[in-house]
């Protein structure tokens, strides 16, 4: 889900640029096949019902597809791996790999446009499925088609992990399904463990209690952590400072960061709109309220004591300065314990990190009468098929998509590159359920306690929001926020000109 990004601002081309790029879309007739776009091509044998599964695998060899991909470490496997795809199929897969944001505006330059030169696209769930689930195939009919090949997992919710499949695969429909749950970041705690308990004498003696993590401990005891690994640090004790948010440029990772802090604390949200499946007309936002006020007033509250380059620091640049031993604590996505684990870059590896679900709100600080939870929100990246595609080039995609999304590859992602699985039974097995301790071979297994077996459970995870301009809201509140953080204005100010700028966003004035 978060890869290295050249630079987080969204760059964009023109329409013909684009085109002299490559974009467009060349069409041309051979003998018995079709070019498509970007090297696309479609040859087809067909099959019945009653064929073999190796006919129903090969029925479109000799076909040619394109899939655009963030550059996360599924889409490196599958791609290093994709010569066992062309053996079993015939297909070849070119897979392009890049920034989430560059990503985002190509397919949606393809989308929009009514081309399919990205046959295959990664379906991030704000960020390209809220303003461009409508336009990706819905997969629906294809699942359980006697001519084609099926998992025999299947694609129901319950092969998933809980809402994974909602999360990147319905938008404003229950019904259509336009993605697979393909990798998974989930928001959970990593801490210094040695740290803690190095400082936890002159912590208690001098806040009452134990300095300590754990699924019972608030945002309040972090603000109160960091708060004392910063004191002590500024008056000279060799210790790290305790804590830094994810602001920096990357404006939807900045929105993620609050609204785990806003939902820990009452389960606030920011629309009344349904969290799984999102709205197109989301209304008046809660943006403004007196508990946002007050969270607001909380979140830069905790910001004076993080980190000094807590402005600066996305998500990337945060797991940085954890893994170099600048931070005592950050709220992380689990798929980064892998870098967090290697000894070979790491300053936190070796047995120096726990991990635990996210914080949970305090109940002095919510005004709304709402549940203290241990807010948890993610990112599920899915694999999607192009709507403008022709039906023959969607059944092409749809083999390269399940095959993408077996057990067996999210397996061999896990083991190789560190990946973060979305079916339920690669956690089952024997194997990755005892490398959930240490010594362990995957380390991002370390997580699985704190995110699949806590955080994503209810009343703890929140999906949303899933709105049309949703890029537009994470820039909106990231640009405002950084104000209110910097001084430049009050918490209030802040959240009424959030409010202000959304409801005019919405036509909800």
């Amino acid at each position: 889900m978060f890869s290295i990004r050249k630079n987080a601002v969204y760059k964009r081309i023109n329409r013909r640029k684009f085109l002299e790029l490559g974009g467009g879309a060349a069409t041309a007739l051979g003998a018995g096949s079709m070019t498509l776009g970007l090297s696309s091509l479609i040859t087809r044998t067909p099959v019945q019902a009653a064929s073999s599964d190796d006919a129903k695998w090969k029925q479109y060899a000799g076909s040619k597809l394109v899939f655009l991909s963030e550059n996360t470490p599924p889409s490196f496997a599958i791609r290093d791996n994709i010569k066992a795809f062309t053996d079993l199929t015939g297909i070849e897969v070119t897979i392009l790999t890049d920034d989430l944001p560059v990503v985002q505006q190509k397919l949606g330059i393809d989308l929009r446009s009514g081309k399919s030169d990205y046959t295959l696209g990664y379906v991030q769930d704000k960020p390209i499925g809220a303003p461009f689930g409508d336009m990706f195939a819905d997969m629906t009919p294809m699942f359980g088609d006697a001519t084609l090949p099926q998992d025999p997992e299947g694609y129901g919710d319950d092969a998933w992990f809980e809402n994974f499949l909602s999360a990147c695969g319905r938008f404003y429909d229950k019904g259509k399904i336009v993605a697979l749950p393909y990798d998974a970041a989930v928001a959970c705690t990593f801490y210094r463990q040695d740290l803690f308990e190095a400082n936890s004498k002159d912590f208690e003696a001098e806040y009452g209690y134990r300095l300590e993590f754990n699924k019972d401990s608030t945002w309040k005891n972090v603000t109160d952590m960091a708060a004392f690994f910063k004191k002590a640090k500024e008056a000279g004790k060799d210790v790290p400072y305790g804590y830094a948010q994810h602001q920096g440029s990357f404006a939807w990772t900045t929105q993620l960061d609050i609204q785990r802090f806003l939902f820990a604390n009452g389960r606030w949200m920011d629309w009344n709109i349904d969290d799984v499946y999102g709205s197109k007309e989301p209304g008046k936002t809660n943006w403004g309220d007196a508990q946002s006020i007050l969270m607001m007033q909380k979140f830069k509250d905790l910001a004076d004591v993080c980190h000094p380059d807590n402005l600066a620091n996305g998500t990337l640049e945060l797991n940085t300065v954890y893994q170099s031993g600048n931070i005592a604590m950050q709220t992380q996505y689990h798929e980064f314990a892998a870098s967090i684990e290697d000894e070979k870059t790491s300053r936190a590896a070796g047995g120096k990190t726990a991990y635990a679900p996210c914080p949970k709100g305090d109940p002095s600080w919510i005004t709304n009468g709402g549940e203290a939870v241990n807010g948890t929100n993610c990112g599920i990246g899915g694999i999607g098929i192009n709507g403008n595609a022709s039906e023959d080039l969607k059944r092409a995609a749809y083999i390269f998509a399940i095959w993408s999304v077996s057990k067996d590859n999210q397996y061999n992602v896990l083991k190789g590159l560190g990946g973060t699985p979305t079916r339920k039974s690669v956690v089952a097995l024997p194997d990755v359920q005892a490398a959930k301790q240490r010594p362990t071979t995957m380390p991002n297994a370390l997580t699985f306690d704190a995110v699949y077996d806590y955080g994503i459970k209810n009343p703890h995870f929140v999906l949303g929001p899933k709105i049309p301009n949703a890029n537009e809201y994470h820039s909106i509140l990231a640009a405002e926020m950084q104000k209110c953080l910097s001084n430049e204005q009050s918490a209030e100010d802040t959240c009424k000109t959030i409010q202000t700028q959304l409801d005019e966003l919405n036509n909800a004035g």
